[in-house]
């Protein structure tokens, strides 16, 4: 399973690799994006989850580049727009909203996008390795970052319908 030189898509091993590859960039990305929201952040809810799953999504990221290796594949990234966009999206946030409250809902609104994202890339990935029957190593690799990504998504949904962020939202009725 590799891309040719061409980088054309093929196969499905090759949209596999593809897919692969995305969300490798992604990970990356959002390890540095999960940094920026924990130090940004003021609510020591999201603080303490932002930073619980930077280092979870580091721990992915390693997983990948096993993940790679158990296909015999040079770890490599795809760049992945959508992304990139997440983290203008939380530095827009930093410019444009003057209130405390108002930057720690955007922050979280911010992190629960980029976890649906991920579990978007990870259930993608698992399809295509069932219809692939890829390795199940590889397999449990995914697995386990999905799982983690849908446990940071909770988390953070919980801390959108927790105190501070309710009484954000009483004060603007």
């Amino acid at each position: 399973m590799t891309l040719d030189s061409s980088g054309d898509l093929d196969s499905p091993d090759d949209l596999f690799e593809y897919e692969l590859r995305g969300v490798y960039y992604g990970e990356r990305r959002l390890a540095d994006l999960l940094d920026e929201l924990q130090t940004s952040a003021t609510d020591s809810d999201l603080v303490d989850g932002f930073a619980s799953h930077r280092d979870e999504t580091r721990d992915h990221v390693a997983r990948l580049e096993r993940a790679f290796d158990a296909l015999g594949l040079e770890p490599r990234e795809r760049t992945v727009p959508t992304f990139d966009a997440l983290t203008e999206e939380k530095r827009t946030a930093d410019d444009e909203a003057v209130d405390e409250a108002v930057q720690n809902a955007l922050y979280n609104h911010v992190g629960r996008k980029a976890e649906r994202l991920e579990l978007t890339e990870y259930e993608g990935l698992l399809a295509l390795a069932d219809v692939l029957d890829v390795d199940d190593e590889v397999v449990d690799l995914l697995e386990r970052n999905r799982d983690e990504d849908e446990d940071a998504l909770d988390e953070l949904e919980s801390v959108s319908e927790g105190g501070q962020f309710q009484s954000f939202v009483d004060r603007l009725l």
